[in-house]
């Protein structure tokens, strides 16, 4: 299933390069790698993009095949992007020789209000160490990834004086940036989850408004934003109730209904007239799956020169003529 589904800086990075940093986290070291665009100015406030990787992914695969190159975009619109990576371990299950994953606070569990997240033939996943005991349907992390993220915008705050910033995730990293907005939503000036419906029972709506979008795919069978049962036994908050239950909590007045095609046909609800004046999306694709928008196949199961301490195939090039621009045009309009 989920298959599918950043102290010292060099600031001399060049165009189409990213530099990968370590530090110590909870005992352990963590990483995370960063691009500089090549024409932006550094002397003053920059915006930041955030880009979460999806379940066996990795940071380096998450820029380079799962988005189709997210750091044109970054260097199109003049943003710093950072992409962290999931805690990951080796294992002996044979579909899953490379695990990573982000404790989204609800995968990492058994059950939720709802019950347990999975069903009693669900297909069970390689455990962490730490999360053994957490019950058959856990799958993710179980350390404090909420922590290590704020970590990272705190380190690059404090080098490059950041203005907005813009988080996105795919699939589990889709749930773990929704994940940070319940928990820090004065941190984010906007936060993308993407075919990351969180688990049923689970799905958070945090105490203060922050812009929010939710991205799903109508064929999607992974993580299912309308049917609920994945293929392999899990249980997922449909797409309308956490947009319903976001536009509910921040009072929003106003919601639009409209049906488009932009590449593929789109149906999309909008809410707006919101406390603070934020807008939340739904943005079903009807005739995509478990995919970044614009893309037409599944990647980010690799890693780049960038990460040479990870033991994975390398990334190959893959280009997306329409997505990133899409999801973009989307956040300039906030």
């Amino acid at each position: 299933m989920k298959k599918f589904l950043l102290l010292f800086l060099s600031l001399n990075l060049t165009s189409n390069s990213m530099e990968e940093i370590f530090f110590d986290y909870e005992g352990m070291s963590r990483s995370y790698l960063i691009y500089i665009p090549e024409k932006i100015n550094l002397d003053v406030s920059n915006n930041l993009i955030v880009g979460l990787h999806g379940y066996t992914g990795t940071a380096s695969g998450f820029e380079k095949e799962t988005t189709g190159g997210l750091n044109n975009i970054a260097e199109k619109f003049g943003f710093i992007a950072v992409y962290p990576q999931g805690l990951y371990f080796n294992s002996n299950q044979n579909d899953f020789p490379f695990v990573s994953s982000w404790n989204d606070l609800v995968g990492s569990k058994n059950s939720t209000k709802s019950g347990e997240i999975c069903a009693v033939d669900a297909d069970i996943y390689p455990k962490y160490e730490n999360c053994k005991n957490n019950g058959r349907c856990s799958w993710t992390s179980c350390n404090d990834d909420v922590g290590f993220i704020k970590t990272i915008l705190k380190r690059v705050n404090n080098t490059f004086n950041l203005n907005d910033v813009f988080l996105m995730g795919m699939s589990n990293g889709g749930m773990m940036a929704q994940a940070m907005a319940c928990k820090h939503p004065e941190l984010f000036k906007a936060v993308i989850n993407i075919v990351g419906m969180q688990h049923k029972g689970g799905s958070c709506i945090p105490k203060l408004p922050v812009n929010f979008i939710i991205y799903g795919g109508n064929n999607d069978r992974i993580v299912p934003p309308i049917s609920i049962k994945s293929d392999d036994g899990y249980f997922y908050e449909p797409i309308d109730n956490t947009f319903s239950n976001w536009a509910a909590k921040f009072n929003c007045s106003n919601i639009k209904e409209e049906e488009y095609i932009y590449f593929d046909k789109f149906f999309q609800k909008t809410a707006s007239k919101c406390d603070e004046n934020i807008k939340i999306y739904s943005i079903l694709n009807m005739n995509r799956g478990h995919l970044w928008p614009g893309m037409t196949s599944n990647g980010g199961y690799c890693r780049t020169e960038s990460q040479t301490d990870i033991y994975y195939p390398g990334c190959v090039d893959r280009e997306n003529p329409w997505g990133n621009d899409f999801l973009f045009k989307i956040l300039m309009d906030l």
